[in-house]
């Protein structure tokens, strides 16, 4: 005898089916939720994340230009005021200079002065000699007048050739010292200081009794605390302290402030 399904039995195997058809068609991402199941088969669209890592990434630009922008406005202006302040330091030294100078130009000539009527001053040799001394020395005065002048112009590299100049055609003149000390001066700013000591140097060697020997010889012991060489720089600088004067001063602020 063969058994035949019943319609309720056809029905209940078909529920049965529809009803494994929904479990199966369940959603991925509640599938993921479940305790135990892999993330890695979760299918989600990656545009969300692209657009916060975009935005993350544009955000971090506008920061990083704008603190370059702050950190080159920083240097510009640190630039300006390297450059006020080494324009200041050369003209307080001109100033100076150009004052000194004029002290000791007075004295020179009120030591030159010759009674009027003297002998001295009517004597055939005497005119002649002045006549041929002059021209010279109005030549030597115009190159140093000339280098000195550029250098109060600020125009650093043309003084330094102007006198560099004046040096290579009177070595021995009248304004040598002057010219090595400017020369030491602007090597310095420049921060040249094997050229700077060089010219400092010869200032305190070759010229000892000249005004310009106290102070070249505290910016020779400046360079060479610059360079490291701290006893040398303490000798001379120590040395320079002991005396009176401007020079003086500044040497035994630039100990207490350096040692």
């Amino acid at each position: 005898m063969k058994w035949r399904a019943g319609p309720i039995v056809v029905a209940s195997v078909a529920l049965s089916c529809l009803a494994m058809a929904a479990h199966a068609a369940a959603p991925v991402a509640e599938i993921a939720g479940a305790p135990g199941v892999s993330q890695g088969v979760v299918k989600t669209s990656p545009q969300p994340a692209a657009t916060s890592a975009s935005t993350q990434t544009y955000y971090l630009l506008q920061s990083l230009r704008d603190e370059l922008r702050v950190l080159r406005g920083m240097v510009e202006e640190q630039g300006n005021t390297i450059r006020l302040l080494k324009q200041r330091q050369v003209d307080d030294y001109l100033d100076l200079d150009r004052r000194l100078g004029g002290l000791t130009a007075g004295a020179v000539s009120a030591q030159g002065a010759l009674p009027a009527g003297s002998s001295a001053t009517n004597s055939p040799a005497s005119s002649t000699a002045m006549a041929v001394a002059k021209p010279a020395n109005d030549a030597e005065k115009a190159a140093y007048e000339k280098a000195y002048g550029v250098l109060k112009a600020g125009q650093m590299a043309a003084a330094k050739q102007a006198f560099i100049a004046y040096l290579g055609k009177y070595p021995r003149g009248r304004y040598a010292a002057n010219g090595h000390y400017w020369l030491g001066e602007i090597y310095m700013l420049d921060n040249q200081l094997q050229e700077a000591s060089e010219a400092f140097a010869v200032v305190v060697a070759q010229y000892p009794a000249h005004r310009k020997m106290l102070d070249a010889s505290f910016k020779l012991g400046k360079v060479y605390h610059l360079q490291g060489k701290n006893e040398k720089a303490k000798a001379l600088l120590g040395k320079v302290a002991a005396t009176k004067g401007s020079a003086g001063k500044l040497a035994g602020d630039y100990l207490k402030a350096n040692f």
